[in-house]
C-alpha cells in the first residue's frame, strides 16, 4: 500500500441492530470514478483500492465480523447517491442493515438533506429509504429493496464430523444470492451455543453450492454466486436466523436482505401474504420488520417487491492511518 504518513481515513462508526457499519467518508480520491455506474466503481475500487478495503475491515483496525460501506457519486438521475458494500473478504451486491445505516449516519450528520424518499444507487439496483426522524434523530429507516424472487432448490450430501446428511437449501435472489436451511432439518437450533457448529456448516454449505453449480439469474441472465447461507427457526412468537457471509462471518442483525429472502420464501409457499407484518429476529434478539409490498409476474416468475424497517446508531467518528513503516495492514487469525 503505497500511503504517505499523513494520509487519513475518515469514517462514521454505526451498528445497524448489533451489526457494525464502518462507513468511509473521505481520505481517498473517488474523482476517477466519477462517470460509471455504482457496479462499476464498486470494481474499479476493488482493483485500485482493495487493500483499503483490508486495512479498514481487518485487524488491528477491524476484526473477522466487521462490515463496511462506501457512499459514492451517482450518475443515475432518479437516485440520491450510490453505495459499496464491503467486509473482511470482498464485497457484496446489496446490504440492508447497511443501507439502514448510512442513512442514518449520512441524515445525522448533515450530509444528506432530510426528505421523503432516499433513493440510493446499489451494485444491485436502486433501492428507496423513508426515514423517520424525530428531534434530529433518524429513529428507523425502511428500505425497499430491489425485486426478489425464488430461484430453485439444492440438495447438498454433507459428511462431516457435526453432520452426515442430505440438506435442502432454498436459493432466493433478493439483491445478494441467498441459501436457507431450516435448522431443524439439521438436528440444532438458532442458539449462541451452536454458533461454531453453524458457522463451519454454513461455510462448506456456501461453498458447495457455488462448486457444484451455475446459478443463473432468470430475469437478467447474469451468473450468480451464493453469498450468504441463511440458517432459521420458524417459531410460535417470533422467527429466528444465524446468516454467515464472508469466511466465517456472522451477521448480529437479521440481515437486509436475508430478511427480504425469508419474506420471497414464504410469500412462495404462501405463509406470507402481501403486505402482511413478518418479524425477523438475530442470533442477539434484536429485530427488523417487513412485509411484502407487492408481487408480479415476469418471465415466468413470481417476482415479490419487499420491504424491511429498522434502526441504526452512531457509535462514533474514527481517522484510520498506516505508518509506512507499519508492516501490519490488514490480517485475520483465523483465515
Amino acid at each position: 500500500m503505497d500511503m504517505e504518513k499523513n494520509y487519513q481515513l475518515k469514517t462514521i462508526e454505526t451498528h445497524t441492530a448489533g451489526e457494525p457499519t464502518r462507513i468511509l467518508v473521505s481520505g481517498i480520491n473517488l474523482f476517477p470514478f466519477f462517470g460509471r455506474s455504482v457496479a462499476e466503481q464498486r470494481d474499479l475500487f476493488a482493483e485500485k483500492y482493495d487493500d483499503i478495503r483490508e486495512l479498514l475491515m481487518k485487524e488491528p483496525r477491524g476484526h473477522d465480523d466487521m462490515f463496511g460501506a462506501i457512499p459514492v457519486k451517482t450518475e443515475m438521475s432518479e437516485a440520491d447517491l450510490g453505495a459499496i458494500f464491503m467486509h473482511t473478504t470482498g464485497y457484496l451486491d446489496m446490504c440492508g442493515h447497511g443501507t439502514i445505516g448510512i442513512v442514518t449516519a449520512l441524515i445525522e450528520t448533515s450530509f444528506l438533506p432530510e426528505k421523503e424518499k432516499i433513493k440510493i444507487e446499489t451494485p444491485a439496483g436502486i433501492v428507496e429509504c423513508r426515514a423517520r426522524i424525530e428531534a434530529d434523530k433518524v429513529k428507523e429507516v425502511s428500505v425497499k429493496n430491489v425485486d426478489s424472487f425464488v430461484i430453485g432448490k439444492k440438495e447438498i450430501e454433507l459428511e462431516m464430523t457435526e453432520i452426515k446428511s442430505d440438506v435442502e437449501i432454498d436459493l432466493v435472489y433478493s439483491g445478494n444470492l441467498v441459501g436457507l436451511v431450516d435448522v431443524k432439518d439439521l438436528g440444532y437450533t438458532i442458539d449462541i451455543d451452536e454458533l461454531d457448529i453453524l458457522k463451519k456448516i454454513g461455510i462448506e454449505l456456501r461453498n458447495r453450492l457455488n462448486e457444484e453449480n451455475d446459478f443463473i439469474n432468470p430475469l437478467t441472465g447474469n451468473k450468480e454466486e451464493v453469498s450468504l447461507l441463511e440458517f432459521y427457526e420458524s417459531r410460535e412468537d417470533v422467527d429466528r436466523n444465524i446468516v454467515v457471509f464472508a469466511d466465517g462471518s456472522i451477521d448480529r442483525s437479521p440481515c437486509g436482505t436475508g430478511t427480504c429472502a425469508k419474506m420471497t420464501l414464504l410469500h412462495h409457499k404462501e405463509i406470507l401474504d402481501v403486505d402482511e407484518e413478518y418479524r425477523y429476529q438475530s442470533i442477539i434478539g434484536t429485530e427488523f420488520s417487513g412485509r411484502i409490498m407487492d408481487t408480479d409476474k415476469r418471465q415466468g416468475t413470481t417476482v415479490v417487491k419487499p420491504e424491511i424497517t429498522g434502526s441504526a446508531y452512531i457509535t462514533g467518528r474514527s481517522t484510520f492511518i498506516l505508518d509506512p513503516e507499519d508492516p501490519l495492514t490488514g490480517f485475520s487469525l483465523y483465515k
